[in-house]
């Protein structure tokens, strides 16, 4: 890439600099703001030196123009560059972790809807169902939804406005090249610039789409497992619930904000072991309903796979 270009005049400017002195634009003319401009995208200030060369060019000083231009280039995509942590193009992870809650989302709700038909066969047949896989495929319903209406979706907005600045500031950047070169058929630098920003405009919109088309998913799939969980609610006793986790958005209870009543399968048995059934009997239980429901169901709190422990490994970004 083409190094920035300083105008070597203009002591004053250089000396009011390294001395700290706050110099007003009105008080420079062009080249001065231009080499102001130039020392500052140097010392990646990078607001500042937008300023200076703005300033520059507004002078309307042709035989400056191309350089100016050049320099305000640079300006504009390292602040795009700045947004996104140094890199030049965004966090395929990002998509990946969004896509994998619509994932996990699916194997919730079809596990809540296994359930319901197997306590709807169990009242058919008038006996007392096991709900204690239920109550697991309950459990692991709600937390998914919590996760991507209180996490992943916020993150996803998160994503989508960073991915929308850099966008702004590349389109910017892209045109200051192109006005550089149109002024300068001999800066093959700056058009050499200009296309790999294009491209990497490119790469961002495919990115941003992408994960716009996730967060959507996301937010059909939120509905859907809603009415899924409220439907598997309406089918265990209110006593055999567990317990909400009190944050005070009853609407993320759904209906669990009580305790349970007294007399409830919680409490301890006659020989003093609790009597809710642990983990593993509860993944045995889940076992043994394979043959009914017709398939395995999900034995574990796993989202699948939905990253919420933590990224995967970040990958090294496209040198610009």
């Amino acid at each position: 890439m083409k190094s920035i270009i300083i105008l070597l005049l203009g002591f004053i400017v250089t000396s009011a600099a390294d001395n700290g002195v706050q110099v007003e634009f009105s008080e420079l003319d062009a080249r001065e703001l231009h080499n102001l401009g130039t020392q500052r995208l140097a010392d990646n200030e990078l607001s500042g030196s937008e300023d200076a060369l703005r300033a520059s060019l507004a002078r309307d000083q042709d035989k400056l123009r191309p350089d100016t231009l050049h320099n305000l280039g640079h300006v504009r995509f390292g602040k795009g560059r700045a947004i996104l942590g140094g890199k030049t193009k965004g966090e395929v992870t990002d998509v990946s972790i969004a896509r994998s809650y619509v994932e996990a989302a699916d194997a919730d709700i079809s596990d809540i809807e296994d359930m319901i038909k197997y306590l709807d066969k169990a009242k058919a047949e008038k006996r007392e169902p096991d709900y204690v896989p239920a109550i697991s495929a309950l459990s692991s319903g709600i937390n998914t939804y919590k996760t991507i209406k209180k996490t992943s979706i916020p993150d996803a907005d998160k994503q989508l406005n960073q991915r929308g600045s850099v966008n702004s500031a590349w389109t910017r950047s892209l045109g200051d090249f192109r006005g550089a070169v149109e002024l300068n058929a001999a800066d093959a630098d700056a058009k050499t610039n200009a296309d790999r920003i294009e491209e990497l405009l490119r790469q961002l919109r495919r990115e941003t789409e992408a994960l716009q088309e996730a967060q959507s998913d996301q937010r059909k799939k939120l509905d859907e497992l809603r009415k899924a969980i409220t439907e598997l609610i309406k089918r265990i006793p209110p006593e055999k619930l567990p317990e909400g986790e009190g944050d005070g958005d009853e609407e993320d209870d759904f209906g669990q904000g009580k305790k349970p009543k007294p007399g409830s399968g919680n409490q301890k048995s006659e020989e003093g072991d609790e009597g809710k059934m642990t983990d593993q009997e509860a993944r045995s239980t889940l076992e043994s309903l394979r043959d009914e429901l017709g398939r395995k169901m999900s034995t574990t709190g796993d989202k699948g796979g939905q990253g919420g422990s933590g990224k995967p490994g970040e990958r090294k970004g496209k040198d610009y």
